[in-house]
Protein backbone atom coordinates (compact mmCIF):
# COMPACT_ATOMS: atom_id res chain seq x y z
CA UNK A 1 0.00 0.00 0.00
CA UNK A 2 1.33 3.40 -0.94
CA UNK A 3 1.73 6.02 1.78
CA UNK A 4 2.70 9.65 1.19
CA UNK A 5 4.49 11.50 4.00
CA UNK A 6 4.34 15.32 3.79
CA UNK A 7 6.39 17.30 6.30
CA UNK A 8 8.71 20.29 5.97
CA UNK A 9 11.10 18.63 8.44
CA UNK A 10 13.36 16.32 6.42
CA UNK A 11 14.31 14.33 9.52
CA UNK A 12 10.66 13.54 10.32
CA UNK A 13 10.04 12.55 6.69
CA UNK A 14 13.06 10.25 6.72
CA UNK A 15 12.16 8.73 10.11
CA UNK A 16 8.55 7.94 9.19
CA UNK A 17 9.59 6.65 5.77
CA UNK A 18 12.20 4.36 7.34
CA UNK A 19 9.78 3.00 9.97
CA UNK A 20 7.05 2.25 7.44
CA UNK A 21 9.42 0.81 4.82
CA UNK A 22 10.74 -1.62 7.44
CA UNK A 23 7.12 -2.68 8.06
CA UNK A 24 6.69 -3.48 4.37
CA UNK A 25 4.81 -0.39 3.21
CA UNK A 26 5.47 1.40 -0.08
CA UNK A 27 6.33 4.96 1.01
CA UNK A 28 6.98 8.23 -0.78
CA UNK A 29 7.84 11.45 0.99
CA UNK A 30 7.59 15.13 0.19
CA UNK A 31 9.65 17.54 2.28
CA UNK A 32 8.44 20.55 0.31
CA UNK A 33 4.74 20.79 1.14
CA UNK A 34 4.09 23.06 -1.85
CA UNK A 35 4.94 20.11 -4.11
CA UNK A 36 2.54 17.65 -2.51
CA UNK A 37 0.03 17.78 -5.40
CA UNK A 38 2.62 16.51 -7.87
CA UNK A 39 3.62 13.71 -5.49
CA UNK A 40 -0.05 12.94 -4.86
CA UNK A 41 -0.79 12.42 -8.54
CA UNK A 42 2.39 10.36 -9.09
CA UNK A 43 2.22 8.22 -5.94
CA UNK A 44 -1.56 7.64 -5.83
CA UNK A 45 -1.42 6.89 -2.08
CA UNK A 46 -4.05 5.23 0.06
CA UNK A 47 -2.85 7.25 3.08
CA UNK A 48 -1.27 10.68 3.57
CA UNK A 49 0.59 11.39 6.80
CA UNK A 50 1.22 15.10 7.22
CA UNK A 51 2.24 17.67 9.79
CA UNK A 52 -0.53 20.04 10.75
CA UNK A 53 1.67 23.15 10.89
CA UNK A 54 4.32 23.68 8.21
CA UNK A 55 5.95 26.81 6.86
CA UNK A 56 4.21 28.22 3.81
CA UNK A 57 1.58 25.48 3.65
CA UNK A 58 -0.09 23.41 6.29
CA UNK A 59 -1.72 20.05 6.80
CA UNK A 60 -5.10 21.62 7.47
CA UNK A 61 -5.21 23.05 3.95
CA UNK A 62 -3.89 19.79 2.50
CA UNK A 63 -6.58 17.79 4.31
CA UNK A 64 -9.37 20.08 3.14
CA UNK A 65 -8.12 19.97 -0.46
CA UNK A 66 -7.82 16.17 -0.48
CA UNK A 67 -11.19 15.57 1.18
CA UNK A 68 -13.10 18.06 -1.01
CA UNK A 69 -11.78 16.67 -4.32
CA UNK A 70 -13.88 13.78 -5.64
CA UNK A 71 -10.77 12.16 -7.16
CA UNK A 72 -8.90 12.08 -3.83
CA UNK A 73 -11.62 12.11 -1.16
CA UNK A 74 -11.20 8.38 -0.48
CA UNK A 75 -7.54 8.86 0.53
CA UNK A 76 -7.08 8.58 4.30
CA UNK A 77 -5.33 11.53 5.98
CA UNK A 78 -3.52 11.38 9.32
CA UNK A 79 -2.37 14.69 10.76
CA UNK A 80 0.52 15.04 13.21
CA UNK A 81 1.12 17.88 15.62
CA UNK A 82 2.35 18.90 19.04
CA UNK A 83 -0.25 21.71 19.13
CA UNK A 84 -2.52 21.34 22.18
CA UNK A 85 -5.78 21.73 20.19
CA UNK A 86 -4.63 19.67 17.22
CA UNK A 87 -6.80 16.61 17.79
CA UNK A 88 -9.95 18.73 17.95
CA UNK A 89 -8.93 20.66 14.83
CA UNK A 90 -8.24 17.40 12.97
CA UNK A 91 -11.78 16.17 13.61
CA UNK A 92 -13.27 19.51 12.54
CA UNK A 93 -11.52 19.50 9.15
CA UNK A 94 -12.21 15.87 8.30
CA UNK A 95 -8.88 14.16 8.97
CA UNK A 96 -9.19 10.40 9.45
CA UNK A 97 -6.79 10.21 12.39
CA UNK A 98 -4.38 12.19 14.54
CA UNK A 99 -0.89 11.41 15.83
CA UNK A 100 0.49 13.51 18.68
CA UNK A 101 4.12 14.60 18.40
CA UNK A 102 6.42 13.38 19.73
CA UNK A 103 5.11 9.94 18.88
CA UNK A 104 5.99 6.37 19.73
CA UNK A 105 6.87 4.11 16.80
CA UNK A 106 4.24 1.57 17.86
CA UNK A 107 1.56 4.28 17.88
CA UNK A 108 2.47 5.30 14.33
CA UNK A 109 2.48 1.73 13.03
CA UNK A 110 -0.78 0.83 14.80
CA UNK A 111 -2.58 3.88 13.44
CA UNK A 112 -1.32 3.21 9.90
CA UNK A 113 -2.44 -0.43 10.11
CA UNK A 114 -5.86 0.62 11.39
CA UNK A 115 -6.36 3.21 8.64
CA UNK A 116 -5.32 0.87 5.85
CA UNK A 117 -7.30 -2.20 6.99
Amino acid sequence: MKILVVDDNKDICALIESILLSDGYDVASCCNPAEYKEKLSNAKPKLIITDMLMSGFDGRTLTKEVKRNSETSDIKVMLMSAHPDAEKICKEIGADDFLAKPFEIDDLVNKVESLLN
